[in-house]
């Protein structure tokens, strides 16, 4: 069923809209987590079971997850596959790289901009 949008006519009903919007999704989020700090067996065995039923979106979403998150799994100590480890060194090496960089032409950047007010002033 689709809701009807409100009425909006301005800026100050726009913001109204949107601040009695934050409260009803913090109010709703506060549910949950009581919910869940009540019963957390039951939030536990309801992930189970839509793991259970759902082993495909599972394996994706951890998939997903593990490739956005190699630096946390390896914190973890969780065991990397070779070729997963060896992109992650890769990805660090590359990441160092990029910031000696942006350091290497921030200081050149400074050093250029004061070699050339430097020398502007002299030649007037």
């Amino acid at each position: 069923m689709a809701v009807d949008p409100p009425n909006i006519t301005g800026r100050d009903d726009r913001q109204e809209y949107q601040r009695a919007h934050r409260i009803r999704l913090e109010k709703a989020r506060e549910a949950a987590r009581e919910r869940r700090a009540a019963d957390p067996e039951g939030y536990r065995e309801y992930g189970r079971k839509w793991r259970a039923a759902h082993p495909q979106k599972t394996r994706e979403y951890q998939r997903r997850w593990r490739a956005a998150n190699k630096d946390k799994r390896a914190a973890r100590g969780e065991r990397l596959t070779k070729r997963a480890a060896a992109q992650l060194r890769k990805d660090r090496i590359e990441k160092r790289r990029a910031a000696a960089q942006q350091r290497a032409a921030r200081a050149g950047s400074e050093l250029n901009g004061a070699g050339l007010a430097g020398a502007s002033e002299g030649s007037c």
